[in-house]
């Protein structure tokens, strides 16, 4: 299935590269878009309403964990601790501050290296769309790094 690795992409930027859990989240989209039937046939874009499927399963995963994730060990998520702004943490805490959306384009610009472009194509939004979300995701990191590092 040629559209896979996009699907993948999408849930994993969302789940933090969850490799398993990004693969169930497709999973999932692609069952929930399989019982869809004939309904798909009266839809435009079929490839942006799977992307759009994907992301609202992985965005529900997301919501119903119920695990402790691997990161709030190395600082509390919970608290309003925030790590050392010198350490790597930092900035994976405040990413996770920023809401889904800003996180997921966030990740793909920084971690993945796309162009907004890609990113556009990744997620289904349109390129201002992913524009917008990056400069507004980004003004609030600048916000908290400046936040954190006041003496």
């Amino acid at each position: 299935m040629p559209l896979y690795p996009r699907l993948y992409a999408v849930a994993s930027a969302i789940l933090g590269d969850v490799s398993q859990e990004a693969a169930d989240a497709v999973q999932e989209a692609l069952v929930k878009i399989w019982k869809s039937g004939e309904a798909m046939a009266r839809i435009k874009n079929p490839e942006g309403y799977s992307v759009a499927t994907v992301r609202t399963v992985a965005i529900d995963m997301l919501r119903r964990r119920h695990f402790v994730d691997p990161l709030d060990e190395v600082y509390d998520l919970s608290s309003d601790a925030a790590p050392d702004p010198d350490s790597a943490e930092f900035l994976e805490w405040c990413i996770s501050q920023l809401p889904p959306a800003q996180q997921e384009v966030t990740r793909l610009s920084a971690y993945k290296c796309l162009s907004n472009e890609e990113i556009s194509k990744v997620t289904g939004m349109t390129a201002d769309n992913v524009r917008q979300a990056l400069s507004r995701g980004r003004k609030k990191l600048k916000m908290l790094y400046d936040k954190y590092m006041q003496p």
